[in-house]
């Protein structure tokens, strides 16, 4: 409990037993009741300081300095001994008291309480002096009168150094007075009814006094003053009937004390109670709930606390039909108010446009008051519209929220009952609260933005996320399409070696055929060099400016071959034979396409015009078509593996590729052109190669044709650590898997990926270990993995690939 909460309790009861013991003494009949009245009324001080900031410095010594004045004034100007002791004690303490609260904040507590015990040790000292006889015998008193003057002397110091001169000068006079007056009641001509009179006096203007220096707006009186008129008048007139004449015991006494004080405790809280809903009382609870708010404002607390920690003192002030307080915000607008239980509804709202225009002004602007604007009116036009704007909407008054003098938001309380212009106290405790409610709402709003635009900026991510992949899923169709288009282009562009006869052969009626635009059939075994005589052919036509299509038949799905053939409407993509348009289409592995597709590949090439299917897009020439075979058309015929419209469009005689191992004089300039590419494109300086090296890739049956030798030379190179290939550094010429009766077949892109695979496969997915096997450098064989998509496959099962 603290101390002034436990002296309105103690601090009657012991003036209550000062005047018991007072009336109960055979010195006197019964005690003056003036005062004991106001003796009591005194030691009521402690309730008043209840109504001051419980942080305010000094409450507690306020109040102990009040009861410490009540009990002096009790025992004042009795004949009994031990009552002018407590007398003198309590004037003491009150003294002491005096110093203790003019003493600035910054002195230690060495110092303070070194000069409180060297006063009350002087007084003490003095007074057992005087009994010897050594000293007057006022000294006591005397030093108590030179404490007060002690203290006005302080108040003086404080004051001018804190640059009020002139209220320090006037405080000292004014505190010089009241002593000199204390020690005429005490030592000179006041006597009677005078001298209690003129201590009474003193002791109320001390107390008053330094209470005005705690609480300027004296609220702590006017919050108290009608449950402690009416809790006194009553305990007074219960103490007046029920005292008894005769002298009471100590033990009688001490209960009649604690008795009236419960009595008086209860008495003035019920008051109290009631007291605080009468409507004269809404000044005081207004100024209340606008401390109570400022209390609750936690810094860095979101919106919705806010409204909730100011909102809910002002709707306890007001009636519940009355319109609740409300709390706006500019930027952005929105409206606050309280929900049932107290939880925060936001909405969005603009605050009235009259009242964000009025507190917009220019100077700093203080809270709008209904009834003085009201009273301003009349000599004032121009703020009428506010005033209406007001009244309609039930607003008494309207509190800027500023932070760095820009307006945050406005804090809207309710007319309520009242007709009277807000106090100087509520005015500054709502400007107060104002200060603290714009730094309030200033972080709580720059948290909300900060929240909503993220929140935004998370949306618009999703959005981008969600486009980027279509995006990349579009790119990727592209990709798949370009990779059908340009697959043939990716895989070899050395020149066209010829110079055996039979290549010379192939070369001449290549030069044939380029000038045509009739289909053509290119039979070549697997591994062979199809890609340069195709380009040979389209590159001395009439198209060599057209597009070079290339397509694998065999590289895309079944189920998609005719989209990427012929393209798509509803895919918004044009296919192969649409994109060759004018040009000439390259479709290698022809017997690869199903024989519905080969069937509307006829028909297309039968048109002599070109378009997207379904499109209504202007006609294309069609392109020229060279599609390349492993077998003879007539052993595709005989087999059925060929559409017979498309067999008949493309029977005349066309072009056939001898295998490598009929043309052996072509395997050293072909082997020369293969080491120079792969020391290009493994980034080393170029190597040459032995006789018996050259000997034995000569000797070679080279089942793979063209591409076998190119894939073996770039193993060779890779493998060589001198500047010649030898012998040694060429892998075995045998296929792998030749136990096996595996043939090799294929171009040379499947050729090296059934290596790859196997290598990954015997290595158990270890592809340091596999790049070892096929003495490739690490980061060269992820490049080939990465090329031929078998990267994320290295760590699965690569059963049923084409090595079994």
């Amino acid at each position: 409990m603290r101390i002034p909460r436990l002296l309105t309790i103690l601090g009657p009861a012991s003036v209550l037993y000062v005047l018991a013991a007072r009336a109960s003494s055979n010195a006197t009949e019964s005690p003056d009741w003036l005062l004991a009245l106001l003796s009591l009324a005194f030691s009521l001080t402690p309730l008043a300081v209840l109504g001051t900031w419980s942080s305010r410095r000094g409450a507690s010594r306020l109040a102990f300095m009040g009861v410490s004045l009540a009990i002096a004034l009790a025992s004042a100007r009795s004949a009994s001994p031990t009552l002018d002791v407590t007398h003198d004690l309590a004037w003491l303490l009150a003294v002491m008291t005096m110093i203790d609260l003019v003493l600035p904040r910054e002195t230690g507590a060495l110092v303070r309480y070194g000069a409180l015990s060297a006063f009350a040790s002087a007084a003490f000292a003095g007074a057992a002096l005087a009994r010897q006889g050594l000293l007057p015998e006022m000294t006591f008193a005397v030093i108590v009168v030179l404490g007060i003057l002690a203290t006005g002397a302080l108040h003086q110091i404080v004051l001018v150094g804190r640059g009020h001169v002139v209220e320090g000068g006037l405080s000292g006079i004014a505190l010089s007075c009241l002593a000199v007056a204390l020690a005429y009641c005490w030592f000179g001509p006041f006597d009677g009814v005078l001298a209690a009179t003129v201590e009474l006096g003193v002791a109320s203007l001390l107390w008053l006094g330094h209470l005005a220096w705690l609480d300027p707006g004296w609220r702590s009186l006017r919050r108290v003053g009608v449950p402690v008129v009416v809790a006194s008048a009553l305990c007074f007139g219960l103490t007046v009937v029920f005292t008894p004449d005769a002298p009471l015991e100590r033990w009688q006494l001490g209960l009649f004390a604690v008795g009236s004080g419960v009595l008086w405790w209860l008495t003035f809280a019920f008051v109290r109670r009631l007291s605080a809903r009468a409507v004269w009382s809404t000044s005081g609870r207004l100024a209340d709930a606008a401390e109570s708010a400022r209390g609750r404002l936690v810094g860095g607390a979101a919106l919705e606390e806010v409204a909730t920690g100011v909102l809910t003192p002002f709707s306890k002030v007001f009636d519940p039909s009355d319109r609740p307080p409300e709390l706006y915000t500019l930027e952005p607008s929105l409206r606050l108010r309280l929900d049932t239980g107290e939880r925060a509804n936001i909405r969005r709202a603009e605050a009235p446009s009259a009242v964000t225009r009025a507190l917009s002004g220019g100077d700093r602007p203080g809270a709008l008051d209904l009834a003085g604007l009201r009273v301003r009116v009349v000599r004032e036009p121009s703020i009428r519209e506010l005033v209406n704007t007001m009244t309609d909407q039930v607003i008494g008054c309207a509190l800027p929220c500023l932070h760095l003098d820009h307006l945050e938001g406005v804090l809207v309380l309710p007319l309520g009952d009242r007709s009277e212009r807000l106090s100087r106290t509520e005015l500054d405790e709502l400007g107060s609260l104002a200060d603290s409610l714009g730094g309030a709402l200033a972080s709580a709003l720059a948290q909300r933005r900060a929240d909503t635009h993220i929140h935004e900026l998370s949306t618009l991510r999703r959005e981008a996320e969600d486009r980027i992949a279509a995006l990349e899923s579009a790119l990727d169709d592209l990709r798949g399409q370009c990779d059908m288009l340009g697959r043939g282009l990716a895989e070899d562009r050395t020149l066209h070696v010829a110079y055996s006869q039979s290549m010379r052969r192939v070369q001449t009626r290549a030069i044939e055929l380029a000038p045509g635009v009739d289909p053509i059939l290119l039979v070549a075994p697997a591994g062979a060099p199809v890609l340069p005589v195709c380009r040979f052919i389209h590159d001395r036509g009439p198209r060599w400016e057209a597009p070079f299509v290339v397509a694998d038949c065999s590289a895309a799905p079944p189920d998609q071959v005719a989209g990427l053939l012929f393209g798509s409407q509803s895919g918004g993509r044009a296919g192969w034979f649409h994109s060759a348009a004018g040009g000439t289409l390259l479709l290698r592995d022809l017997p690869a396409l199903s024989k519905s597709n080969q069937a509307r590949l006829a028909e297309a090439l039968a048109d002599q015009d070109s378009r997207v299917q379904g499109s209504q897009e202007a006609q294309r020439p069609r392109p020229r078509l060279i599609a390349t075979t492993r077998a003879p058309l007539a052993e595709l015929a005989q087999r059925d593996a060929i559409d017979p419209e498309l067999a008949r469009q493309i029977s005349r005689p066309g072009l056939e590729i001898p295998p490598l191992r009929d043309r052996r004089e072509d395997v050293p300039s072909l082997a020369l052109l293969a080491i120079d590419r792969a020391c290009r494109v493994l980034a080393r300086e170029p190597v040459g190669i032995t006789e018996d090296a050259m000997t034995a890739l000569v000797d070679h049956d080279w089942p793979g044709d063209v591409a076998e030798l190119e894939l073996i030379i770039e193993l060779a190179v890779a493998n060589a650590a001198a500047k010649t290939i030898a012998l040694s550094d060429l892998p075995p010429l045998a296929w792998p898997g030749a136990e096996e009766e595996e043939p090799l077949t294929g171009t040379y892109v499947e050729v090296e990926r059934r290596l790859l695979e196997r290598a990954l496969l015997r290595s158990g997915g270890n592809k340091s270990e596999a790049a070892r096997m096929l003495g490739l450098k690490r980061t060269t064989f992820l490049d080939k993995l990465r090329r031929h998509e078998l990267e994320r496959r290295a760590q699965h099962d690569l059963g049923g690939t084409a090595l079994g």
